[in-house]
């Protein structure tokens, strides 16, 4: 297990020093996955501890605003009353992160525990978020060791600390999305998770946090059967654009039975896609995303979503929308005379 408070790697995060400080960290990130009743404690008191360093960040913002300290005076001045609440604030969110983190990096372990002799497939975004949250969290220890350098210069421990925090949240939103996608196995939904913050996140002024629906956490899925579903026919017109609504995706082949007992239960016809190494099962076939989104609404399927054909390919519904876009503002074209309008 890795803990925030281990001296593990040495990965050094740069910054620039003329950047203005950002005073908005990033929000706490509670992932949307099925935990034990000792392990909802542990993420109960991760959020309490939260606030508490939420309360004294904000405390340091408004009695001690780095944007605010011009000189080297100024920072000396402050830095008698400020820093030692800055460490509070950074010692709090410390121990926040860690012990969230440390759930759902327990989760994700136990998921490997569990399925060792199955050698999971599809899972590489997973482990990726893994991966990063890794690094993040190397990141983050190397700027709290440099904040501790700066114990007589508070704008420079304070934006190292800033730094520090923002990273080790994100790490923690990285290990939940990791945690999402194991327990969702084997069946892969399209996650529609937030846009990454890390890529403008020390830019001056550019904290954006974007907060979205997260799909609701379903039951984990039973083992796949041998039996197969009998993919419907491609569609009729190889040149027109139709619309269907998939309710999943996996790297094995899922049976009917499989699909009606765990995944939807209606009476729309399962078709069933093969796209590279992924089998994709979806309901429905319309001319319009209209139609496609009506079905959306009525399937009541966690994480189902509208999906675009042509010739039996996918095609993305940005293209799609932007080519419709443009056919109805081009100039209306002649028509026949025998035409009617």
């Amino acid at each position: 297990m890795l803990n925030f408070k281990n001296k593990l790697l040495t990965l050094v995060f740069i910054s620039t020093s003329a950047a203005a400080l950002s005073k908005d960290l990033p929000k706490t990130y509670d992932a949307p996955v099925q935990l034990s009743k000792s392990d909802k404690k542990k993420v109960d008191r991760a959020n309490e501890l939260f606030k508490a360093g939420l309360d004294l960040w904000n405390e340091l913002n408004q009695k001690y605003n780095p944007d605010n300290i011009t000189d080297y005076k100024m920072d000396s001045t402050c830095n008698k009353d400020a820093y030692p609440i800055l460490i509070q604030a950074a010692q709090k969110f410390m121990e926040s992160n860690s012990l969230k983190y440390e759930v759902y990096n327990n989760g994700c372990n136990e998921f490997f525990t569990k399925h060792k002799y199955q050698s999971p497939t599809g899972l590489e975004n997973a482990r990726r978020f893994q991966k990063e949250a890794v690094n993040y969290i190397g990141k983050a220890q190397s700027n709290r060791r440099s904040a501790e350098n700066y114990k007589n210069e508070y704008v420079k421990a304070y934006n190292r600390f800033f730094e520090a925090i923002s990273l080790e949240i994100i790490a923690v939103k990285k290990e939940g999305r990791a945690l999402q996608i194991y327990q969702d196995w084997p069946v892969h939904y399209a996650y529609q998770f937030d846009d990454d913050i890390e890529v403008d996140l020390f830019n001056p002024k550019t904290v954006a946090v974007v907060k979205k629906e997260t799909p609701k956490p379903v039951e984990p899925p039973k083992p796949v059967e041998v039996k197969k579903v009998e993919p419907e026919v491609e569609p009729y017109d190889s040149t027109v654009i139709y619309y269907q609504v998939q309710i999943a995706a996996h790297t094995q082949q899922l049976t009917l039975k499989y699909i009606k007992d765990n995944i939807y239960i209606g009476n729309v016809k399962v078709n069933e896609i093969r796209e590279d190494e992924w089998y994709k099962y979806t309901l429905g076939r319309y001319k319009t995303f209209e139609e496609a989104s009506k079905l959306l609404k009525s399937v009541n399927v966690p994480k189902a979503f509208v999906v675009a054909y042509k010739n039996g390919k996918r095609v993305p519904l940005k293209e799609v929308k932007e080519t419709s876009s443009k056919s109805q503002n081009a100039p209306d074209q002649i028509k026949p005379k025998n035409q009617k309008k």
